[in-house]
């Protein structure tokens, strides 16, 4: 029959049936998808610390899952979905830690200090994370590598902020050097966090 009289079922078709398909597809979404997901990352970040992340393949994640390629592909679509994922989860954490300091409104002191504590928390239990992150962010599309960067520039930001508050005073005739001190102190975290474990 022509395409003009089957435009109407084609229509009630898709009008019925499409809720249906979409109900079933979310429906074969195993229970502990999301745990799944968080095992195949932190599986990747040893994997991609090991090896690198361009001499890691799809066929070595899985095996390190104990898994096969077919499953991997049922929670990524590729390698570096899985790289984006890393870094996304990542800096949203320091970001989140960041603003919720800067939502306490402390005192300036006390301010940086939960600053210190919870940003070394995290470097503590994310090193390897941050590895890859020094080494493998520059394998992230255009559009993604921004979303990470873009991040990592609004902590360092909400830091250069609270020295600010900590010490008005101390870069009052250089403010340039706001951003450089704030990555400084940052880095210094880490290093001393390496040299704990």
């Amino acid at each position: 029959p022509p395409r003009s009289t089957l435009f109407p079922y084609t229509t009630l078709f898709r009008s019925v049936y499409t809720p249906y398909f979409e109900t079933l597809m979310a429906r074969t979404r195993a229970k502990n998808y999301d745990e799944k997901r968080a095992f195949i990352l932190k599986q990747a970040v040893q994997l991609f610390a090991e090896q690198g992340f361009a001499n890691s393949s799809i066929s070595q994640l899985a095996e390190r899952c104990g898994a096969s390629k077919a499953w991997f592909y049922h929670y990524f679509n590729s390698k570096d979905a899985v790289l984006f994922e890393i870094f996304n989860e990542y800096t949203q954490r320091l970001v989140n830690v960041v603003r919720d300091v800067r939502k306490l409104e402390l005192e300036p002191e006390a301010q940086f200090m939960e600053f210190l504590q919870r940003f070394m928390r995290i470097y503590e239990s994310a090193q390897t994370t941050h590895f890859v992150l020094l080494y493998d962010l520059n394998r992230l599309g255009r559009e993604q590598y921004e979303i990470i960067a873009s991040r990592e520039r609004t902590v360092v930001n909400e830091l250069a902020a609270i020295l600010d508050a900590l010490s008005p005073d101390l870069l009052k005739h250089k403010p340039e050097l706001r951003k450089p001190l704030a990555m400084t102190l940052m880095e210094i975290g880490r290093a001393s966090c390496r040299e704990r474990v």
